[in-house]
């Protein structure tokens, strides 16, 4: 991996994806853009536009991308009132779409946009936060209907580029990641006695220690945080 090349972290002013950036930077990258809704660039999943934006100025600093970290994602709406249903009679049209648009199709129009800025030359990741809850063959408690369905959705995302990638980037690696539970605005509501609950520099830490030793032949995989190999 070039650490001359660019690290892009989109979700890169949140709580995971800002340990995220301290954690590339401690890789040796010098230039390591931080995406999020109110950056410059930004990009907003709602508007195609911005993103194809921010990927025009990315093309301007004459660098491939050797990291794409995507640190996006929703599982409770604390604006609107909007937690996991935990039944289906709870399944709600706003909220659905709302998880599927961050959760998934955000992600897809990542991989559209930036893929084939990936570096081709040296091993190169692209890497998304995923959830273990996205996993069918995991699936043993049921509830939590849009957000394990969008991830799940996310995960074929992942595998399919990967597959697509094999051809046209050989050097590129499509993964999936579970975080775990972090202490972050996102899983907040969730935490329990129970739980390791990590901090996201914690969480960034065992991210990194994956992408730093994932080689060629992992791409289009999920992993949890302390590097096992989770089913889809």
């Amino acid at each position: 991996m070039n650490t001359e090349n660019l690290a892009i972290i989109v979700g890169g002013t949140g709580s995971i994806g800002s340990a995220i950036s301290n954690e590339i930077k401690n890789l040796g990258f010098s230039d390591i853009i931080k995406i999020g809704r109110k950056t410059n660039p930004f990009i907003d999943f709602n508007d195609e536009n911005s993103i194809q934006q921010t990927v025009d100025f990315i093309k301007n600093k004459k660098k491939p991308i050797s990291i794409l970290f995507d640190a996006t994602g929703i599982l409770h709406d604390k604006n609107n009132n909007k937690m996991p249903e935990k039944t289906f009679k709870n399944i709600d049209l706003d909220f659905a779409k709302k998880n599927f648009l961050i959760n998934t199709i955000g992600p897809s129009l990542l991989i559209k946009y930036f893929s084939p800025l990936l570096d081709t030359e040296q091993r190169s990741v692209f890497a998304t936060l995923s959830a273990k809850v996205g996993s069918i063959s995991d699936n043993g408690y049921g509830g939590w209907y849009s957000y394990r369905a969008s991830k799940a959705a996310l995960n074929q995302l992942i595998k399919t580029a990967s597959i697509e990638m094999k051809i046209k980037n050989k050097n590129a690696i499509f993964v999936a990641l579970h975080p775990g539970t972090v202490d972050s605005d996102l899983s907040r509501p969730f935490q329990k006695s129970n739980l390791k609950i990590q901090s996201p520099k914690e969480s960034a830490i065992n991210l990194m220690k994956i992408i730093k030793n994932l080689k060629p032949t992992e791409t289009g995989k999920f992993f949890n945080w302390d590097g096992l190999e989770l089913p889809w």
